[in-house]
């Protein structure tokens, strides 16, 4: 079982060991300084386990969620399925998490350089929502990210070519914006917005990258699996 960057039995157990603790409730990130300075991870691998692994419970409520089916209308995360699919153009590493969401471990601080790159990106974007036979699609980019306006601008023009009925609007937090939707399908992968949100999910970056890129991501909820089954236990709980 090997995958950079998350590979060996040193990882393996960094893996099982982080599992361990956050499925008994302590605390992200002192178990994660715990873990990394035991294992001596070094920051991408610490960002694998922040953003890859929660606790049983966690997984089994945000996985419940998960939808293939659009329910009008579709209410996207914008910044944070570009982001995904931006890194993963960069080269950085993306993968399934524990909850069988994608994520991915590269940091853009908010800020897109290859503007080249953001268009590809927004095409195979835009492109999905089309797919998704979703009759209307509000997409919210958050005003903090540097040329959200010119963001804006770039995906009405792409909507609007595509004849997608759509809103895009620019506010200081798309999590906030979002939560306030009762009806509808999210797109994204936010594990904090995930968790609040009462309405189905749909995983549009993994979507996105496994039709585009024709590639199957690599599974973080797998690969515990098999470390705990060879332990004797199980990531799955059978329901009593």
């Amino acid at each position: 079982m090997t995958f950079a960057p998350f590979s060996g039995s040193l990882s393996e157990n960094a893996l099982a060991d982080y599992f361990y603790l956050i499925d008994r409730g302590y605390p992200e990130k002192g178990s994660l300084k715990l873990i990394g300075d035991k294992y001596k991870l070094d920051t991408v691998q610490r960002t694998i386990l922040y953003r890859g692994v929660c606790s049983h419970q966690k997984s089994l409520s945000r996985e419940q969620k998960l939808t293939s089916e659009i329910q009008d209308p579709l209410i996207v995360d914008g910044y944070n399925v570009l982001f995904t699919l931006l890194n993963y153009r960069l080269g950085r590493f993306v993968f399934l998490a524990t909850d069988s969401i994608c994520r991915d471990a590269g940091s853009l601080f908010g800020k897109i350089r290859k503007e080249k790159l953001f268009s590809e990106c927004a095409t195979l974007f835009a492109n999905a929502i089309k797919q998704s036979g979703s009759p209307r699609s509000i997409i919210y980019f958050d005003s903090p990210v540097s040329f959200s306006g010119q963001h804006r601008s770039f995906m009405e023009d792409l909507l609007s070519s595509l004849n997608i009925d759509h809103e895009v609007k620019i506010v200081h937090s798309a999590d906030s914006a979002i939560k306030e939707h009762n009806s509808g399908t999210v797109a994204t992968s936010d594990s904090a917005l995930i968790d609040v949100c009462h309405i189905p999910v749909i995983d549009l970056p993994r979507r996105i990258i496994e039709e585009n890129y024709k590639t199957r991501l690599f599974s973080l909820k797998d690969m515990l699996h098999e470390i705990l089954n060879a332990k004797g236990s199980f990531l799955e709980k059978k329901e009593k």
